[in-house]
């Protein structure tokens, strides 16, 4: 029985988990229970798009990262925002595919969805595969 090689998609999400908690931060793949303590990255949705030729399978993967923090810690989360986007500019390969980053986009917002206010910064990372 062969083994059979992870999809280029749980490649790519599996670098980007390894890249947060390589940089030591709590990385999870789940939003964690509210006990969790601040600050802790999510790596959360992702989105693909495969294109088929004749003879390759490329593609395009979009993934989302979150980080939550204290709302009195901007400049720590935009530190650890920073230090992600760096991290995954580096990366070349997943695996056995080539990457390339097509963009990157991030955003902070307030996050009232907890008794403490919080700050919940994105950064959506698109990936070209091959």
């Amino acid at each position: 029985m062969a083994t059979e090689l992870k999809s280029p998609q749980q490649y790519i999400y599996d670098e980007v988990f390894l890249t947060s908690l390589n940089l030591g931060y709590d990385t999870y793949d789940y939003l964690p229970p509210g006990s969790t303590s601040y600050p802790f990255v999510f790596v959360g949705e992702q989105f693909d798009q495969d294109v088929t030729t004749k003879s390759v399978i490329y593609g395009y993967v979009t993934q989302t990262i979150h980080i939550y923090h204290s709302h009195k810690n901007r400049r720590e989360l935009t530190d650890m925002m920073n230090q992600i986007k760096a991290s995954l500019r580096r990366l070349k390969s997943a695996g056995p595919y080539s990457l390339a980053i097509r963009s990157i986009n991030a955003q902070t917002m307030m996050d009232d969805t907890t008794a403490h206010p919080l700050l919940h910064g994105t950064i959506e990372v698109e990936f070209r595969f091959n």
